[in-house]
């Protein structure tokens, strides 16, 4: 029987022998928030030192300038620390599923330790260009925006990695502020903090998973995705539903752009009112390269009126969006632009 992407998401979860399990590796607490308080108040540092993927893992979190401004300059030792990384997980028995799937479908080369470590670190470690750039500064790759994160204006884009997240607040250039208790639970967390005074907004992470498996559903998610323009991916982990985001590069459909999970429970429904013109089916542009506390948001949100709610005379109708309520109201606040699609709460 042939297997489908949500299946061998979840073949990849059982088969993370290198997970931390909260509670024995690691504790951490999201209820307490102020001045001097941890989110990670126990991780077993010996299990992080001499785990092969963790250890290469660290290596490579100091590579990165995470200014957005500021070039990246590739070095022999970077490449070097990012293929020795790449190494360890191609050992693991997480990394050789994931081939094995995506060699099935026809999306990986045959040949393992040499073609699809290509394959990954063309994915992964090659720089590329932001959207409206001209092509010739290649200053951002998928690992260090979607594992260590950047910054940008005071904010914090990407940062999606839970290791990250210790080793920062470890260090004390990080501090938790919140979490968003809907969107949170013993596999996932959404939470804000800041990183070096910059702010990140409802950042998501996995929890205790280890980095070969984060890199493992990241790609196959990224490559055997139905529909490139749906950049969400459900799937069953640990007998719970998830889902995984995997972006690509708007500059290069090719190049991943982000990657973090989410719970469906993310973004409930809310109600709110809506402006639209004489058509039933309204698209609300949604441009997030312009706020970069924004950039893991979709970038428009399209909202179905029923044929049989009429608009009023002012051209407004009822409606719920699925999404989150904190964004919904940043977009309100804003000034209102010609567009004929505005949120009015």
């Amino acid at each position: 029987m042939e297997e489908s992407l949500s299946d061998i998401c979840s073949k990849l979860w059982e088969l993370d022998k290198n997970r931390f399990e909260k509670g024995r590796d690691y504790k951490i607490n999201l209820k307490d928030s102020g001045k001097g308080a941890k989110l990670f108040s126990y991780v077993d540092v010996k299990k992080l030192a001499n785990t092969p993927t963790y250890q290469a893992f660290l290596q490579l979190l100091d590579n990165y300038e995470s200014e957005t401004s500021v070039p990246e300059e590739v070095t022999a030792g970077k490449i070097n620390k990012s293929r020795a990384f790449l190494n360890r997980c191609l050992e693991t028995d997480v990394m050789k599923k994931a081939h094995s799937f995506l060699l099935s479908k026809g999306l990986a080369p045959q040949g393992y330790k040499k073609a699809f470590k290509e394959k990954l670190y063309d994915l992964w470690f090659e720089l590329h260009s932001r959207k409206g750039q001209d092509g010739t500064r290649r200053d951002v790759s998928a690992f260090e925006h979607t594992f260590v994160g950047e910054t940008c204006g005071g904010q914090v884009i990407g940062f999606h990695n839970w290791v990250q997240l210790y080793e920062e607040e470890r260090q004390g250039c990080l501090r938790y502020k919140r979490c968003k208790p809907q969107a949170c639970d013993d596999r996932i967390i959404t939470i804000d903090f800041t990183w070096d005074n910059n702010n990140k907004t409802f950042g998501s992470f996995f929890l205790g998973t280890s980095p070969e498996f984060e890199l493992a559903i990241y790609t196959v998610c990224f490559l055997a995705r139905p529909k490139k323009s749906n950049p969400e991916t459900l799937v069953i982990l640990g007998n719970k539903r998830a889902h995984i985001i995997t972006k690509p590069v708007k500059s290069c459909e090719d190049h991943i752009g982000t990657c973090y999970p989410k719970l469906p429970e993310a973004f409930p429904p809310i109600q709110g009112r809506i402006q639209i013109p004489r058509s039933h089916d309204v698209h609300i542009p949604i441009d997030s390269e312009d706020d970069e506390e924004l950039e893991d948001q979709p970038e428009k949100i399209r909202v179905i009126i029923p044929k049989n709610q009429l608009p009023s005379r002012n051209g407004e109708v009822p409606i719920a969006i699925d999404h989150d309520e904190d964004f919904l109201r940043r977009r309100h606040d804003r000034k209102p632009t010609k567009d004929p699609c505005c949120i009015i709460l």
